[in-house]
């Protein structure tokens, strides 16, 4: 199938739009939900977030037209990590570090990626426990915690429900947990944050679309 159409990408809080555009240029649409994705589209098109709560969430059977209609799709750090890796067997492409991890079962709840953001915005104004997760694994590869201070740690933030894990209510329940100055030690040995993995992995799968879109133009071109 020729890709004459540009990638089109629905995307929201995993990554800000003009940090988007200076990887790919594309059709951009906000996060997707049920009943938006096209029946067909003559390009690629590109999962990375989707709703949960406010609306009904895309729908695996929605995906699976596009792709026996023979439409790329492609999912990374939310919805599109989610959906990617229950899809992967059936063609859809799955990119980074969170789909892998939903892919091989070592992370099983959809929540785990889930965030509240601005509906003008569409900034997350919550942390994903799945960035939290992450950014534990980092730290405890590099020798500043150990497994079972990593394990209070996530235990803590995933007792938090989603809509609440602010930055300042995470931090407010880890010093409970583990003190304020390790918690603050903790952060400072991570680059003063939470490491953003959504971001990260949003960022990669736009570059491999990207790729994939600019030797689609080239094979495209050489058979004309």
């Amino acid at each position: 199938m020729a890709m004459t159409a540009p990638p089109l990408v629905y995307l929201g809080p995993s990554l800000p739009v003009s940090a988007a555009r200076s990887i790919l240029l594309a059709d951009y649409r906000p996060p997707v939900k049920r009943g938006d994705l096209p029946g067909r589209y003559d390009g690629i098109i590109v999962i990375i977030d989707g709703e949960f709560g406010q609306n009904l969430s895309v729908s695996p059977k929605e995906i699976l037209r596009l792709l026996d209609n023979g439409t790329p799709v492609i999912g990374a750090a939310s919805m599109g990590a989610l959906r990617a890796a229950e899809l992967h067997p059936f063609g859809m492409s799955g990119y980074g570090w969170i789909f892998e991890a939903y892919r091989s079962g070592r992370v099983i709840a959809d929540d785990e990626v889930a965030v509240t953001y601005s509906e003008d915005s569409l900034a997350a104004l919550t942390v994903p426990l799945i960035n939290v997760r992450y950014w534990l694994e980092r730290l405890q590869a590099d020798g500043e915690v150990d497994a079972i201070t990593a394990r209070r740690i996530l235990a803590r933030a995933g007792r938090v429900f989603y809509a609440e894990r602010t930055r300042h209510h995470l931090r407010k329940e880890w010093e409970k947990t583990i003190g304020q100055p390790e918690v603050e030690r903790l952060l400072a040995a991570g680059d003063g944050c939470i490491a953003d993995i959504k971001a990260a992995d949003a960022r990669l799968a736009l570059a491999a679309t990207r790729d994939i879109h600019e030797r689609e133009e080239r094979a495209d071109h050489h058979g004309r």
